[in-house]
């Protein structure tokens, strides 16, 4: 309850919220089939880290190897943001997007660019939605390809996703926040 309390408060004294209530309602766009809306400003979120997943490799998204290099851009939504950095817990309706750029090809010597968006993926933790899920987190897919990608997309099933949170970020509520450097906490 303490940590509740002082996220709500910190969120109100810094105009992201007005009541403890909203604080733990977060808005997620859901249609009457159960499908997710893909959000429309994901890019104006707290970016918390960028990957580089080397050409070969595969990409978490479709399973496939991918024919160039990409980054995974990591996007969390600001209010989700502001409640776990303040209490170390994410709350109902954390809203995580990850979106991958293909690269161009880069000669000896070159930086490596991007070239284009190419996939979006999103993750949601919805306790009355998901209530028997690990986490009471959901999966999304909006595309592996260039945009535009999908509006809306139905929840993934378990395997496509769940069990690698399961097996490797059990110990961070089923979300890899070490792997991005913007969710490093700073311990009391």
């Amino acid at each position: 309850m303490k940590k509740f309390v002082a996220a709500a408060t910190v969120l109100t004294c810094i105009g992201f919220v007005s009541t403890a209530e909203e604080a733990m309602n977060l808005p997620v766009s859901f249609n009457a089939d159960g499908t997710v809306n893909r959000p429309l400003n994901h890019r104006q979120w707290v970016n918390v880290g960028t990957t580089l997943i080397p050409k070969g490799e595969i990409n978490i998204i479709d399973d496939l190897p991918i024919p160039t290099s990409e980054y995974i851009d990591t996007y969390v939504e600001p209010m989700a943001f502001a409640i776990y950095m303040a209490t170390g817990t994410w709350p109902n309706g954390t809203q995580i997007v990850k979106e991958f750029t293909a690269t161009k090809p880069a000669d000896a010597g070159e930086v490596l660019t991007e070239s284009h968006y190419n996939g979006l993926a999103m993750l949601v933790k919805d306790a009355q939605r998901f209530p028997a899920e690990t986490g009471h987190l959901g999966y999304f897919n909006f595309g592996h390809h260039s945009e535009p990608y999908e509006t809306a997309s139905k929840v993934l099933p378990r395997e496509q996703c769940s069990a690698c949170h399961e097996a490797l970020a059990s110990e961070q509520q089923y979300i890899f926040a070490d792997h991005h450097i913007g969710l490093k906490r700073k311990q009391k």
